[in-house]
C-alpha cells in the first residue's frame, strides 16, 4: 500500500469527518461511507457521490440514452469526442466538464498546469485530466474531507498506474507528488499559483465558512490566466434546514466572468435505484428519470483580488 495512502487512513481513522468542515449533508452521509482497512485490503463504499461502471445488457442501454438525451449540449464541445474516448470507466460527466473547459483553454491560447479540485467526490474528474494532458507537468490538488478522499487516491492508481501521490496532513510534512491529496486545513500550504480550480455541486453541501475559505484561497493563488469554473445548484437545503445559495457566494463584482448560464448537463439523471415515492417528470410519476432539486447555475471566472490580477 503506498505510504501517502497508509498516512491519509491513520487520520481517516482518527477523524474522517473534521467537525469545522463538516456540514449535515455529510453529517448524514458521511457515517453510511465505509473505509475499512484489513492489513493492506481496503474495502470502500461510497455515499452522497456516486458513479456508474462495469455496467451491462439493460442499465448500459439506459445510460446510452440518458447521455444521447444530452446530444444537443456534447455536439457543440469541439473537443468532446476524444476526450469522451479517454474517459473509459470514468464518469461520463467528467468529459462534459473538461470539454467546456478544454475549448475555453484552446480559445484562450491557455495551458494550465496546476488545477485544484474542490470536492471530486470518486475522484474521475482528477483521473481524467491526468490522462488527457498526459506527457505534461501537471499537478493535480484534491480538497475534500479526509474519508472522501480516500476514494480518488484509489481511483488515481487504478487509473493511472504508477502515479505519484502524496498527501498534505495536519502535522506531516510531504513531498509533492503530481496527485496531491489536501486536507481542508491544508489548503494554506498550497504554495503555487493555482491555473484552474473546479468545483462541482459540492459548495452546495458546505457549510458557509468552507465555501469562504476556498475562496479566499483562490483568489490568494490566482493570476491573470487563472480560471475558476463552478457548478452548483442555486438553492439548496441541507438536512438540518441551512440554506446554501450560489448567489451568497462571495463573487466579487471585480471577477472576470466568461461564462454564467444555467447548467446545460446538471439537469435530468437517470437512478435505477427504485425510492418509495418514485421520481417525476413533469410533475407525473415515471420510471427511472429523475430531475435534480432545483436548476443548477454554470459560472466560469478569473477570481478577482490577486496582486497579479490586479496589476494586468
Amino acid at each position: 500500500m503506498n505510504e501517502a495512502l497508509k498516512s491519509l487512513l491513520e487520520v481517516v481513522e482518527q477523524d474522517p469527518l473534521p467537525e469545522r468542515h463538516t456540514s449535515s449533508h455529510w453529517k448524514s452521509y458521511g457515517s453510511q461511507i465505509i473505509v475499512e482497512r484489513q492489513g493492506d485490503r481496503l474495502t470502500l463504499r461510497g455515499a452522497g457521490f456516486t458513479a456508474h461502471s462495469n455496467l451491462s445488457g439493460l442499465a448500459k442501454l439506459l445510460f446510452f440514452m440518458e447521455r444521447l438525451s444530452y446530444w444537443p449540449v456534447t455536439r457543440k464541445l469541439k473537443s468532446f469526442s476524444w476526450i469522451f474516448r479517454k474517459t473509459v470507466s470514468l464518469a461520463w460527466s467528467s468529459a462534459i466538464v473538461l470539454s467546456v473547459l478544454w475549448d475555453h483553454f484552446q480559445e484562450h491560447r491557455l495551458q494550465p498546469r496546476t488545477f485544484a479540485l474542490i470536492g471530486d467526490g470518486d475522484g474521475f474528474l482528477g483521473a481524467l485530466i491526468l490522462r488527457c494532458f498526459s506527457g505534461s507537468e501537471v499537478r493535480l490538488y484534491n480538497m475534500d474531507l479526509p474519508k472522501v478522499l480516500v476514494f480518488q487516491a484509489e481511483t488515481h492508481f487504478k487509473a493511472n498506474p504508477g502515479i505519484f501521490l502524496s498527501v498534505l496532513l495536519p502535522g506531516q510534512e510531504n513531498p509533492l507528488g503530481q496527485v496531491v491529496l489536501v486536507h481542508p486545513d491544508c489548503i494554506e500550504r498550497i504554495s503555487e499559483k493555482i491555473d484552474c480550480a473546479i468545483n462541482l455541486v459540492s459548495m452546495q453541501e458546505m457549510k458557509p465558512s468552507s465555501v469562504q475559505a476556498y475562496f479566499d484561497f483562490l483568489r490568494r493563488r490566482s493570476g491573470p490566466s487563472s480560471r475558476f469554473y463552478c457548478i452548483n445548484r442555486l438553492r439548496n437545503e441541507l438536512p438540518e434546514g441551512e440554506i446554501s445559495s450560489f448567489t451568497d457566494y462571495p463573487w466579487s463584482e471585480k471577477d472576470e466572468i466568461f461564462l454564467d448560464t444555467p447548467c446545460r448537463y446538471f439537469r435530468h439523471f437517470l437512478d435505477l435505484t427504485v425510492y418509495a415515492k418514485g421520481p417525476r417528470l413533469l410533475g407525473f410519476r415515471v420510471p427511472l428519470i429523475n430531475y435534480f432539486d432545483g436548476p443548477s447555475w454554470e459560472r466560469l471566472v478569473r477570481l478577482a483580488g490577486a496582486p497579479e490580477a490586479q496589476t494586468e
